[in-house]
């Protein structure tokens, strides 16, 4: 019998040596490196993004970073959005990454309650379908029917918008803007995560981020709180 069938099947964070050339075996334990737990990037301020919103370069363009970001949905969700999709006090957006309920209601909340005008008066404007894409490019489908703004398209925006205003973040990693941790230009799925903390701070409500975003399960990480938010938080605090 082998060594291994002496000590039985071997664990899967152990390996087996051999001591002094001989054939006696011992299992020694390797250290595991534990994933690091996932955190949200630290995000923006409702008023760096309302800056980066009215930094857009038409009105179109405006009206779609402020869908992002009262929906907090993501770019493919806001890009399928048709007038049929638009009613009175919310949007129906399909729902990328949560089987359990591909369908999600995007309630708005005060700041953008004259958001379904403006989405429809867009639908006129533009000339669309009740049940083509609002956001449009020049191009159309060999139907003939107009097409969506591609993702790569959003993003142009989004940067070139974050430059205008002057409203740079840290980047998580290298790219074309620079290396990581260098000021880079704002992307549109930062939208998203901003406007989840905005819910959860001004709410408490975890639930409701979880309804708004459409995730599986409650993301416990947004209960953290980041340096900038740490540093005007300890700035209240005085010694009475």
């Amino acid at each position: 019998m082998g060594s291994s069938d002496a000590l039985g099947p071997t664990a899967p964070d152990a390996v087996t040596v051999r001591s002094n050339s001989r054939a006696i075996a011992r299992t020694v334990k390797v250290a595991r490196e534990r994933p690091k737990q996932w955190a949200p990037p630290e995000g923006l301020t409702p008023q760096q993004i309302r800056a980066v919103i009215g930094a857009a370069e038409s009105p179109r363009d405006r009206l779609l970073l402020r869908t992002l970001w009262a929906t907090g949905a993501r770019v493919s969700e806001v890009l399928a959005l048709r007038a049929m999709d638009v009613h009175a006090d919310h949007l129906v957006l399909p729902n990328r990454k949560n089987p359990s309920r591909p369908v999600k209601r995007a309630f708005l909340g005060g700041s953008d309650q004259d958001l379904p005008g403006a989405l429809l008066l867009l639908q006129k404007a533009a000339r669309v379908a009740d049940d083509e894409p609002l956001f449009v490019s020049r191009q159309r489908g060999r139907d003939g029917r107009r097409k969506a703004l591609t993702r790569q398209m959003v993003w142009t925006v989004v940067r070139r918008a974050s430059e205008r205003a002057g409203v740079r973040v840290l980047a998580l990693r290298d790219s074309a803007a620079g290396p990581k941790g260098d000021p880079a230009p704002v992307h549109p799925h930062l939208f998203r995560h901003a406007k989840v903390r905005q819910v959860v701070r001004q709410t408490r409500s975890l639930p409701l981020a979880q309804k708004l975003a459409g995730w599986s399960k409650l993301q416990m990480a947004y209960l953290t709180i980041g340096d900038d938010e740490a540093r005007e938080m300890l700035a209240r605090v005085v010694d009475e």
